[in-house]
């Protein structure tokens, strides 16, 4: 829950500064009298398409990796236990 706030905060500041960007860029515009070419515009939405698509898989694998090792430790944790019952209940037979 800690974390979703951290990650609320952090996106709400970059929003934030993506607003004021925008805005402040707007003072600044020159009106020009161009057209953006279609070929640029299908390029453009490859590269965003591309970094989104590797954002995505950069996240889901270090997502995976950071759910593997909390598992990992849990497992260690069992097998621990499990080998300290064993030790325990095999020490109680050999002594009977």
């Amino acid at each position: 829950m800690k974390i979703r706030k951290i990650v609320g905060k952090a996106l709400l500041h970059v929003l934030g500064f993506a607003y004021f960007l925008f805005f402040f860029s707007e003072l600044f515009m020159v009106s020009a009298a161009a057209y953006i070419d279609p070929a640029l515009t299908a390029m453009l939405i490859q590269i965003a398409a591309g970094i989104f698509i590797t954002l995505g898989v950069v996240f889901g694998v270090f997502r995976q990796k950071v759910i593997l090792f909390f598992k990992n430790i849990g497992v260690k944790r069992t097998q621990r236990k499990i080998e300290k019952q064993v030790s325990r209940q095999s020490g109680e037979v050999t002594n009977s």
